[in-house]
């Protein structure tokens, strides 16, 4: 978004604010190739966007015998279509589906590459058919991802899409789960705490936010040493749309009430020798962009100083500032002024927010079933092999603790699929 300075609010006719002269526009008209990953997360607007501005720069028209798609440049988009889809805030399927790649004007001047090598998962096990209901571990995570498993439905009036975890991935406890999913993948925790290598190789994951929080909070407290709260700095950004009424109904005691997806909350807790996840675009050429995890060498009053875990840019020592976020486009009839460290605690995660990363072990913690298309693919398919694959799943009583809810929008994809 940021290279092209992508709207944050879309609709079919936005464009992107590149001026013609500028350092930006000469850089995008000498670029020979333009590379796009993780495409299927973003609306068929943004796409569109870019498309009606590289015209612009390139002087192709939109429309006549001389339009060229995206102004004539090439670009390799890359995504996977079987994994988490553009998050529009309580849209349903269609609004989901319809706002997809797939679905734009576009799509029709896109060439098709597919894949034909698991570069994640590597090799199989002993027995593995015999354990997988006649997969291979591989095959399992296609088969999970493309809705082909066989599903059950446990309610007249609910959607047939219940699957089987083989035993092979399941945890039974009867106590705390929490506790229960945080042993299992953190082993040994309390003599290698302080490792990286045992750190950035593992991480539970779960739907939601809330059970990320509980999974962090308990985690973290075993972590010997104090803990450091940094507390955010909330106002509302003064615009046309605001007024001094504003300050009036709004207090800020309110404001750092407020939690939003993406952003941190009113207090930020952390320790020395912890993981975190950056929440945000700092520096991407060196290695600080939203996902990366970090491991905290130093807290102090207005910096963070730790070494990247993993990647590209591994074990290179770093300095996390506050940054101003500027939070929109939510329910609320103004734009909130957040300042904060723009990081969370991270020996849990968001499904959504693990997209990307490849690890040795992790946990799957399901409270409850996942909510929208390709997040149980997406936790299932983070594993380099099914030794490395644990899920705790907790249902209501009617339904067996062995089965879990697979969300599949095949008609985002079905043009697409192949094997």
């Amino acid at each position: 978004h940021s290279r092209f300075k992508i709207p944050l609010i879309l609709d079919a006719t936005s464009t992107c604010p590149i001026k013609h002269g500028t350092y930006l526009a000469e850089l995008v008209a000498l670029a020979s190739l333009i590379i796009w990953d993780e495409a299927p997360m973003t609306h068929r607007n943004a796409f569109e966007a870019v498309e009606h501005t590289l015209c612009d720069i390139m002087g192709v028209p939109l429309n006549g015998p001389q339009y060229k798609p995206f102004g004539g440049k090439t670009i390799l988009f890359g995504g996977y279509f079987r994994q988490t889809l553009l998050v529009i805030a309580e849209a349903g399927r269609e609004q989901t589906v319809d706002g997809s790649l797939t679905r734009s004007s576009l799509w029709s001047s896109f060439a098709l590459m597919h894949l034909s090598a698991n570069m994640r998962i590597a090799g199989s096990l002993p027995n593995e058919r015999q354990q997988l209901h006649g997969y291979t571990f591989s095959e399992w995570v296609l088969a999970l991802g493309n809705g082909q498993l066989k599903t059950e439905a446990f309610k007249e009036d609910s959607p047939a899409d219940w699957i089987q975890i083989p035993e092979l991935f399941l945890i039974q406890h009867e106590g705390n789960h929490i506790e229960a999913i945080a042993e299992n993948i953190y082993e040994s925790f309390d003599t290698n705490y302080r490792r990286p290598a045992y750190l950035k190789n593992r991480a539970i994951v779960a739907p939601r936010n809330a059970t990320v929080s509980q999974i962090n909070d308990y985690t973290m407290q075993r972590v010997p040493g104090d803990s450091k709260t940094y507390y955010i700095s909330d106002s509302l950004l003064q615009s046309t749309d605001t007024s001094s009424t504003f300050d009036e109904c709004y207090p800020t005691e309110f404001l750092n009430t407020l939690t939003f997806n993406g952003v941190p909350n009113h207090e930020v807790t952390l320790k020395k020798n912890t993981p975190v996840m950056l929440l945000r675009n700092l520096n991407p050429a060196l290695g600080l962009c939203n996902g990366t995890r970090i491991m905290i060498t130093v807290l102090g009053d207005n910096f963070i100083k730790g070494n990247i875990l993993g990647g590209s840019y591994d074990t290179d020592e770093v300095i996390i500032p506050r940054i101003v976020l500027n939070v929109e486009n939510s329910k609320w009839p103004f734009i909130l002024k957040r300042r904060q460290f723009p990081v969370r605690t991270c020996y849990a995660m968001t499904i959504n927010k693990s997209q990307g990363h490849t690890l040795d072990k992790v946990g799957i913690y399901l409270p409850e079933p996942v909510f929208s298309h390709g997040q149980l693919y997406v936790g299932v398919s983070r594993v380099r092999s099914a030794t490395g694959l644990r899920m705790l799943i907790e249902n209501p009583a009617e339904i067996p603790n062995n089965y879990t809810r697979n969300i599949v929008f095949a008609e985002a994809f079905s043009d697409i699929l192949t094997g």
